[in-house]
């Protein structure tokens, strides 16, 4: 350039000046897509003019004009918008006809049934970085090998057990007037309600018969069906409500009949814990301000004294006493240990409930003696016979006395001849009875002059035979004996069968809520371990046992472990479990 002159070298730069200004201040598009940009610095400047020198060079056929552009938009309108979600269409006509009056759907359809989706599939649009995608590719595997296989199939399961009947058919069908008047006669109370509230919580989960059979055996025995609460904790929500569960299901329960028999229940929100039930307790007498309130397992069969006031009766008494000024600081009374108790509801909620951490198995052990360590005290007293039973009458309507229902179970094996009372023992076909004694319980019928017979009158009872409970409905001493066999049955082959009622159905698949009943056991028994090896934790021990070991509550959570893990194996293991 030394051979143009000064003026000329002036008017290049000028010329350049423009040039590049004039390129800057053309809108181009930016590297985020948000919009123009126009920054403006010495380095760009100088880097734009290199890089559109070095384009000429290279491509002589590239444009030096702009490309057109419409001259009714302006550059923002450059910016293609993405199209609009559009949004689900609400059928107007369906809400007005609900207003109307018209029902609306179930939250989850009957069994068997799957609701048609209210917008097409293939108007769904999904992105490619969904959910599914992260979630297959967590964890240490490499995305690009190919997927493990599937665990091996168990073993074939044992034959499911038979289906379960009716446990009450008399409430199963259209009652007559007479058999109407009669359940009526049966299940009202023979007194005035007492003034004192006496709820009894009755939980349950599994096992339809088993809880209705424990529920008219309370009412058989005095307690006011008003005050009974069958409390459903099924996680089942409101399908046994609207009748979507089936008898076989185990969480079946039937509300109509307990409405029946003027019975009321509760449902959870969802499957709780016993510890977590047993807080439901409490913040549910908390809500209705009951300061006191019974609970009790459903795996029952209770019965008055004979000769005594009832059962409820004998309860009310109890209460009013620890009511009394005479009595102690106190927290439960127990009635044959926890299968019956009374509860003061301020002494659990002082202690600060159950602990959740322990959900079954040594919960009680650690709620106990919690609360004997705060200073409270927990009797117990008898006041009927309280039979734990795992069997069910083949109809539970004998514990009403409903003349032409009997009294039995199934595998009862039958009482042992010297065990038989001298009234039954005369009536048994395998008894050995003297020849002028012979004729008196032949076909029903009853000799008056025999003095056994004499005796019964003279104490306003009948004979027990099949005529006879056709017409007047069971004895009460009959329905005690079958109830200890059904006892003594539970035990038989030791504790470990005790809790085998509440796998004894199967049932239930295409129902709502489905649970596969095996694997629902086998979760709880884990639960159950768990339970028990917290609570060793917590206390330092295993077993039930640590009151007399000079331990107290501010030691929780503090104690070293008085076993060895290696060679004593887990907390839920061992020891006094």
């Amino acid at each position: 350039m030394r051979h143009l002159s000064v003026r000329s070298r002036y008017r290049l730069l000028v010329l350049c000046t423009i040039i590049t200004l004039f390129r800057l201040l053309l809108p181009h598009e930016s590297n985020d897509n948000v919009g123009p940009s126009f920054t403006i610095s010495v380095p760009c400047i100088i880097r734009l003019w290199a890089d559109r020198g070095k384009a000429a060079v290279n491509n002589p056929q590239l444009p030096t004009t702009p490309p057109p552009k419409d001259s009714n938009k302006n550059f923002f309108d450059r910016q293609k918008p993405l199209p609009p979600v559009p949004l689900p269409q609400i059928d107007k006509s369906s809400s007005n006809n609900n207003k109307k009056g018209k029902k609306e759907k179930p939250p989850y359809p009957k069994p068997g049934k799957l609701p048609s989706p209210t917008t097409p599939a293939s108007t769904i649009q999904l992105s490619p970085d969904t959910l599914e995608k992260d979630f297959f590719t967590w964890g240490p595997r490499d995305p690009v090998s190919p997927p493990p296989k599937p665990p091996c199939k168990k073993p074939l399961r044992k034959p499911s057990p038979p289906n379960i009947t009716d446990p009450f058919p008399l409430l199963s069908k259209n009652l007559s007037p007479f058999y109407q008047h009669l359940l009526d006669e049966r299940i009202s109370p023979k007194t005035s309600h007492a003034e004192e509230d006496t709820p009894l919580f009755i939980g349950f989960t599994r096992n339809w018969p088993q809880l209705l059979q424990c529920v008219l055996s309370y009412i058989a025995a005095g307690w006011p069906a008003s005050d009974i609460y069958v409390v459903e904790n099924t996680g089942t929500m409101h399908a046994n409500r609207l009748g979507h569960l089936t008898l076989q299901n185990p969480f079946y329960l039937n509300h109509t009949q307990l409405s029946m028999l003027g019975v009321k229940v509760l449902i959870t929100p969802t499957l709780l814990t016993f510890s977590q039930l047993q807080n439901y307790y409490a913040w549910t007498a908390l809500s209705k301000n009951w300061t006191e309130y019974f609970w009790s397992h459903q795996d029952l069969m209770v019965f008055s004294f004979e000769y005594a006031d009832n059962l409820y009766n004998q309860a009310l008494s109890v209460l009013r006493y620890l009511r009394s000024p005479s009595s102690p600081k106190w927290a439960n009374h127990f009635f044959s240990y926890d299968h019956l108790t009374l509860v003061n509801r301020d002494a659990i909620l002082a202690v600060g409930g159950w602990d959740t951490h322990i959900p079954y198995y040594a919960t009680d052990c650690d709620m106990y003696v919690r609360l004997m360590w705060a200073g409270y005290w927990q009797g117990s007293s008898e006041i009927g016979i309280i039979l734990d039973v795992a069997s069910v009458l083949t109809n539970v309507g004998a514990l009403l006395r409903i003349p032409g229902i009997h009294a039995s179970f199934s595998g009862d094996p039958g009482p042992p001849k010297e065990s038989l009372p001298w009234w039954q023992a005369l009536n048994s076909p395998q008894s050995t009875v003297s020849p002028e004694n012979s004729g008196a319980y032949d076909t029903g019928i009853v000799r008056d002059d025999l003095p056994e017979v004499k005796f019964l009158k003279e104490m306003g009872k009948v004979v027990r035979n099949e005529k006879n409970v056709d017409r007047y409905g069971e004895t009460y001493e009959h329905l005690v004996e079958v109830g200890i066999r059904m006892e003594n049955e539970k035990y038989r082959k030791g504790a470990g069968g005790r809790n085998t009622w509440q796998t004894r159905q199967t049932g239930g698949q295409d129902e709502p809520f489905f649970r596969d009943s095996e694997g629902f056991e086998n979760g709880l028994r884990k639960m159950i371990d768990v339970g028990r090896e917290v609570f060793a934790e917590k206390w330092g021990h295993r077993g039930c046992d640590i009151a007399r070991m000079g331990i107290r509550a501010e030691d929780a959570w503090k104690l070293e472990r008085d076993w060895d893990v290696k060679t004593e194996g887990k907390g839920s293991q061992g020891g006094e479990w």
